[in-house]
């Protein structure tokens, strides 16, 4: 496991011959195949409506999202986490306006959840891989966000990886950066990195941008 400190982007895979993303869980079309269907209907019905709604890439515990569940129960809270025990652990205290999936964010992303429905995009402490396949936050994550956000939406992430938040600006760089008061509100519990960071006194670096309209 590479240093945070010492951690650079690697080199990222292009799509494969199909025009898939290249090491998305289970692949980035997912949810085209008949037998999962069911799931991308699923999320289609809980994003139906005007009701502003977030998505959390990778909510590990959980302890950020179903607070703000709880918090703003006018908004409609989607999770994904590709770990099965955390989504098992979380998911039975989710309130109505919470669902919480085992998935690949960017195979939701890409095929199961509909263009313009999003508010938020909250992506905390992504993991410094280095296998470029295995990288969230690239090009290919930027235009499946653009056309999931409404204009305007919002992506937020946090980074305790200081080439993370470099990158990062890098790939947003065409998103004008958010002002005012963060949509989903001020006061959520802190995810467990977060709670890390702060105990250890470690910098952190966030990144707030606005889809294009």
């Amino acid at each position: 496991m590479v240093e945070r400190g010492e951690w650079q982007p690697p080199e990222l895979p292009g799509l494969s011959a199909s025009g898939e993303l290249r090491g998305v869980l289970y692949g980035s079309r997912l949810f085209d195949q008949p037998r999962h269907r069911a799931v991308r209907e699923r999320v289609e019905a809980f994003l139906a409506g005007e009701a502003p709604s977030a998505l959390e890439i990778g909510f590990d515990h959980g302890m950020r999202i179903l607070d703000l569940a709880r918090r703003r129960p006018g908004w409609r809270w989607l999770g994904a986490e590709i770990r099965q025990a955390r989504v098992d652990a979380a998911a039975p205290h989710a309130p109505p306006n919470c669902l919480l999936l085992r998935a690949d964010g960017r195979a939701l992303l890409a095929g199961a959840i509909p263009a313009g429905s999003l508010d938020l995009c909250a992506i905390l402490f992504p993991t410094p891989a280095t296998d470029g396949r295995h990288l969230l936050i690239t090009p290919a994550l930027v235009e499946l966000l653009a056309r999931a956000l409404r204009p305007g939406g919002q992506i937020h992430i946090e980074t305790d990886v200081p080439a993370m938040a470099a990158w990062a600006e890098r790939c947003f760089a065409g998103w004008p950066e958010a002002g005012g008061a963060a949509p989903e509100g001020e006061g959520a519990a802190l995810s467990r990195r977060q709670r890390v960071c702060r105990r250890d006194g470690l910098p952190t670096w966030t990144l707030r941008r606005c889809a294009p309209a």
